[in-house]
């Protein structure tokens, strides 16, 4: 064989092999990709759902009697209906996309009465009404001290994740 052939042939095989390696190549690239984007992902969601588990255990104790502290929350959850809701069985219904979301209750205790979550939905793969749960208690907060009541920090609640209701949404519960 003569060189110049030798060499054609080569080449040949060369940008074959090429061809056929790339082609493994871009599917393991896009298999790594996707697997190291979902590892990423949950590293950031289990973070994320860190943060809004503590800020849904925060509570808050209204130091008046049930009765006083329930016309404190029935002040500012009929004036704002939209995010937030009395619910027939006189909890408070915290909405994302239902009116039960998330469920707050008041109980009495020696201190006074608390104002906490007892049960929340994931949505998109974690809860979604830290944010309102928030504004709620501040409002409350703003409401207890135009009438001269006092409110303070509450013990912190933890929550257990309940069975799945969706592929991949649950019902969070309150630990007791």
């Amino acid at each position: 064989m003569d060189f110049p052939l030798l060499a054609i042939v080569v080449l040949i095989l060369v940008v074959i092999g090429l061809i056929v390696g790339a082609a493994f190549l871009l599917g393991w690239g896009r298999r790594s990709g996707a697997a190291a984007g979902a590892r990423a992902g949950a590293r950031f969601t289990a973070t994320r759902v860190e943060a809004i588990l503590a800020d849904l255990g925060d509570t808050l104790v209204i130091h008046a009697p049930p009765t006083v502290a329930a016309d404190v929350v029935r002040a500012v959850v009929t004036e704002r209906g939209k995010e937030f809701h009395l619910l027939a069985d006189g909890a408070v219904g915290i909405r994302f996309i239902e009116p039960d979301d998330t469920i707050a209750w008041l109980r009495p205790e020696s201190t006074g009465t608390v104002l906490r979550v007892e049960t929340f939905r994931d949505y998109l793969g974690y809860p979604q009404t830290a944010p309102l749960w928030r504004n709620l208690r501040a409002l409350v907060t703003a409401e207890a001290a135009a009438r001269l009541i006092e409110v303070s920090p509450g013990p912190v609640s933890v929550f257990e994740r309940g069975p799945l209701l969706d592929d991949r949404n649950a019902r969070w519960f309150r630990q007791a």
